[in-house]
């Protein structure tokens, strides 16, 4: 895998409303993905026959509490195949996630969060491709 998509789903109303920004995570997953050697596709170039990190941020929060939860998942989906299925179909190849539970929304330890998977997929996938 050289080249990839990459993809950022919306994020929770809470949280965009808190100032955690989807784009700003967008960039830091790009550029590390880019800084070890991956070509990322653009929206506009986007293919299925490539794999797709995937990120995506949750939060709970309690009702009168004053805490709450973020779920940070990274995933890679590829295509695959199964003797059981006829064709190829996209499935999650490698995933990870990190819970946190806060106090306040702070866009840094989202990001941290973010970063140490990123770090995981790319020592990950370094393992699984070398050379």
């Amino acid at each position: 895998m050289t080249t990839v998509n990459v993809m950022v789903a919306d994020l929770p109303d809470f949280l965009a409303a808190n100032g955690v920004d989807k784009d700003a995570l967008a960039t830091t997953l790009e550029d590390a993905l880019r800084a070890a050697g991956l070509r990322v596709l653009s929206q506009e170039e986007y293919a299925d026959t490539v794999p797709t990190v995937s990120l995506q941020v949750s939060a709970v929060k309690q009702p009168v509490g004053r805490l709450f939860a973020a779920d940070i998942v990274l995933d890679c989906l590829d295509n695959v195949s199964s003797m059981r299925t006829a064709g190829v179909f996209s499935a999650i190849i490698w995933s990870r996630d990190v819970l946190q539970l806060v106090g306040a929304v702070d866009q840094a330890r989202i990001m941290d969060g973010e970063k140490k998977l990123i770090d995981i997929f790319l020592g990950d996938y370094a393992q699984a491709n070398q050379k």
